[in-house]
């Protein structure tokens, strides 16, 4: 239960902070006693102690700390030395420690769970029992854990049943989770109608990292009787080790973030395709930008399988070069989800949603809104592996005469697998799309004296095959990194062409050529956790696209653009062939 509190940056003892921060403690103690003298050094020197099992000389560090004109701050001072005496199993002056933590300090109520345990093994239950009841409002899912443990050590052992029951507890409190689970098992053999000792066995499994067995005995518990605040942690277990909608439990969840990012190819936004006529290398295509986004986020427990979400995104992206500011995308979407355990390892999910985009700054209008529904079944085959299929459907609206063109259906097929190896997670992915938005007409003035007008046809319904792969790792509990990466083959529903209108009155059909296109995405991703409410992302995308519609490629027949179908690359509307390289460094709030 106890936690030990690790020195704050920011003062002169980076190598041995250094040292102690990669888990090279007797190192980390050596270079801070050959420091200069300061509160500071003896603090860190104290905290190196402790973690090389040495509590009675970490104490002596952490008393002269506090006597050092630059003593360390009081509140993580007092807990570390609450800690020491925990562990010299001096009860009584661990608990005195712990109660100078100050009400509101971060470590307060993780102070006063602390100082329940040391007043419990001093010989004071009653004592126990008023930290625990101080801890228990408003205390975090894994707080709310530790307050349970504390008051199932106050539980009349008569009223659980036997003495197998009792040496669970004391195994589980002094983290011998494989001696209490063993302690436990037997106890609910003995009891069998009585939920609370498989209950405490599937916690002990779960400190042991035993999933499976885990999930089985909290179970097996919410079968049997169990008092209202047992199912409740029976519940807070099993989300522990849960998936999808489950996994974070019951709860209300707001975020906002805010960062800078670069855009090299902003004519390219990805969400709806607006090419340009005739683009060229004249066009300007980057710019810098600034993104801002909030989130709401609601989970409620419908029934022991029947979880539900709610759910609410907006942002802003705003382009800072004038000539492509009109790209800025402002982006509101709402969902609804459902997700039922149909059977044991599987589980079958509803969301409904709508998006709405707009564009432009100065000239701000809609650009696409859509309502869409997706489906999803998913069989969890074991612990470490998860098969999942989606489909999905949605109905977009190109808003106003200007965007009439991306209106359409688009359905999703995706089949998914993941693999989850202790530390690192992979998942690898194949998607069928069919997207049939509508087809862009843009006219323009003809330089060719023999023509009145000239008119591109730009199809943008297409389907497409993509296979992808995800990984993301957590080497250290406040870093992730993850990398993303997909390949997808698009074939364009209709013919790209030229339409044009000769000064005889005649139209005419130039350079129908039937549009298909390889995408390939890239996305490395790497965020730490500053606190338990900050986070900080580092993001870069990299899109490459190859394409047969491009006006810079060389046709294989010079005599080609004067054929009767003008089947030539310099009557084609747009570059295809294009690069797009995005980063961007969010920081997030999370409440």
């Amino acid at each position: 239960m106890l936690l030990l509190v690790a020195l704050a940056a920011g003062e002169p003892l980076e190598d041995a902070r250094q040292s102690f921060a990669a888990g090279r403690y007797a190192e980390a103690e050596q270079q801070a006693l050959q420091a200069p003298p300061s509160g500071a050094a003896l603090y860190l020197v104290g905290l190196a102690r402790f973690r090389t099992g040495r509590p009675a000389e970490a104490l002596e560090a952490f008393d002269a700390a506090g006597h050092a004109p630059d003593a360390p701050e009081p509140d993580a001072w007092n807990f570390n030395r609450g800690a020491c005496f925990y562990a010299l199993g001096r009860f009584e002056e661990a608990e005195e420690a712990f109660a100078r933590v100050r009400e509101g300090a971060p470590l307060a109520r993780a102070a006063w769970i602390n100082a329940g345990f040391a007043a419990f093994d001093a010989g004071a239950p009653d004592r126990a029992a008023q930290w625990a009841e101080r801890a228990a409002p408003g205390a975090s899912k894994e707080e709310a854990l530790q307050v349970e443990e504390l008051r199932a050590l106050l539980a009349p052992a008569v009223n659980e049943g036997d003495e197998a029951y009792r040496q669970g507890l004391a195994s589980f409190d002094a983290g011998r989770f494989d001696e209490a689970r063993a302690h436990f098992l037997r106890a609910a053999t003995r009891q069998p109608d009585s939920g609370r000792a498989r209950l405490m066995a599937g916690a002990s499994a779960w400190r042991l990292g035993s999933r499976t067995e885990a999930r089985e005995d909290l179970t097996a518990a919410l079968e049997l009787t169990l008092s209202p605040l047992d199912r409740k942690t029976a519940h807070q277990y099993l989300d522990l080790l849960s998936y999808g909608l489950r996994s974070s439990g019951p709860g209300f969840w707001a975020s906002a973030s805010l960062g800078p990012g670069f855009d090299s190819n902003v004519l390219q936004v990805g969400v709806a395709a607006r090419d340009v006529s005739g683009a060229n290398a004249d066009v300007v295509t980057a710019s810098a930008f600034a993104e801002a986004s909030v989130g709401l986020t609601a989970r409620f427990r419908l029934s022991d399988g029947l979880f539900a979400a709610l759910s609410y995104g907006g942002s802003q992206r705003a382009y800072s070069n004038s000539p492509v500011r009109d790209y800025s995308l402002q982006l509101h979407r709402a969902t609804a989800a459902v997700e039922w355990e149909a059977a044991r390892r599987v589980r079958v999910g509803l969301l409904a949603g709508g998006d709405i985009f707009f564009t432009g700054l100065e000239d701000f209008r809609g650009l696409q809104a859509s309502v869409n529904a997706n489906a999803w079944l998913v069989w969890d085959e074991t612990e470490h592996t998860t098969t999942r299929l989606d489909l999905g459907a949605a109905g977009k609206d190109g808003l106003g005469e200007e965007f009439a063109y991306l209106t359409g259906p688009r359905l999703d097929a995706t089949l998914s697998q993941e693999w989850r190896l202790g530390l690192a997670s992979v998942t690898a992915w194949y998607r069928y799309r069919q997207d049939r938005i509508g087809t862009l007409e843009q006219s323009f003035t003809s330089e060719d004296e023999t023509l009145v007008s000239q008119t591109y046809v730009i199809p943008f319904g297409f389907t497409g095959h993509a296979v992808g792969a995800a990984g993301r790792w957590q080497p250290l509990p406040w870093l992730t990194a993850s990398l993303d990466a997909d390949v997808e083959w698009r074939r364009y529903l209709e013919d790209n062409s030229l339409r044009v209108v000769t000064t005889s009155g005649d139209t005419e059909t130039w350079n129908a050529r039937r549009r298909h296109d390889t995408r390939f995405v890239l996305a490395p991703t790497v965020s730490a956790r500053l606190s338990s409410h900050l986070r900080l992302t580092a993001r870069y995308e990299l899109l490459v696209n190859r394409s047969n519609i491009d006006m810079r490629l060389t046709d294989d027949d010079a005599a080609a653009c004067e054929g009767a179908e003008h089947l030539c690359h310099a009557y084609d509307s747009t570059n295809g062939n294009y690069e797009k390289h995005g980063v961007m460094l969010q920081l997030e709030a999370v409440w």
